[in-house]
């Protein structure tokens, strides 16, 4: 089953363009993220016009052949440049990822598909609570410890049948949109699968230390 993998570059990212575009250990999140995707989904990169001619830029010189660029509308938020990428999919399947996830787990986008596959609608990789998790009262005070074997982490990418993903973003017009909320909000059910140990969620260019050090120690390919 094919599935196309949709990367959104929304216009958030106009006031964080060293999150996009600068080098973390020799190569930037946008062609780390798109590099991932592509071995093994078909790619939509859905980008707010006033990054489009960089994204553009960025692509030149990459030996993609399964990655295309689409511009969303205005002001291209999240949920705008979602819909431009569904507008462009032609398969029943998407992925749906998030630059501040730059490295993406071998394997999770396969893991993805199976699930779709086997006809979940949602799916989210999530990893177990390994922290202990305390409960508070409103003046700070610790008052309990929670049963942590009820709770998980989600990750990115995710996993949607397009009309699903398409039914959400039409019911958010505008601001944050978040497709896990949105999933949980209309009754979706959402499938998890196994995540990645080593999947986080990184602002740059603060943590570009601490996330080049990660990828030394995945011991990622050369830099084409």
């Amino acid at each position: 089953m094919t599935v196309t993998a949709i990367l959104p570059v929304p216009m958030v990212f106009a006031r964080r363009r060293d999150a996009v575009f600068a080098a973390v250990a020799g190569v930037s999140p946008l062609i780390r993220a798109v590099r991932a995707l592509e071995a093994a989904a078909d790619v939509v990169i859905a980008v707010a016009v006033p990054l489009a001619d960089e994204v553009a830029e960025a692509l030149v010189g990459q030996s993609f052949s399964r990655v295309r660029v689409v511009v969303s509308d205005s002001p291209g938020e999240r949920v705008h440049c979602l819909a431009a990428g569904l507008a462009a999919v032609d398969t029943s399947h998407v992925v749906v990822h998030d630059l501040q996830w730059p490295t993406i787990g071998t394997g999770v986008v396969d893991r993805i598909a199976v699930a779709l596959r086997e006809e979940a609608v949602a799916v989210m990789p999530a990893r177990p609570v390994t922290d202990s998790v305390k409960a508070v009262d409103s003046g700070g005070v610790l008052t309990a410890t929670l049963d942590r074997s009820q709770l998980r982490t989600v990750q990115y990418p995710r996993g949607f049948t397009a009309d699903v993903l398409a039914q959400l973003v039409h019911r958010h017009r505008s601001g944050p949109f978040d497709e896990l909320e949105a999933a949980l909000s209309a009754g979706i059910p959402v499938t998890l699968i196994e995540g990645d140990d080593e999947a986080l969620r990184v602002e740059l260019p603060r943590d570009a230390g601490y996330l080049a050090a990660l990828i030394a120690t995945r011991q990622d390919p050369p830099v084409r």
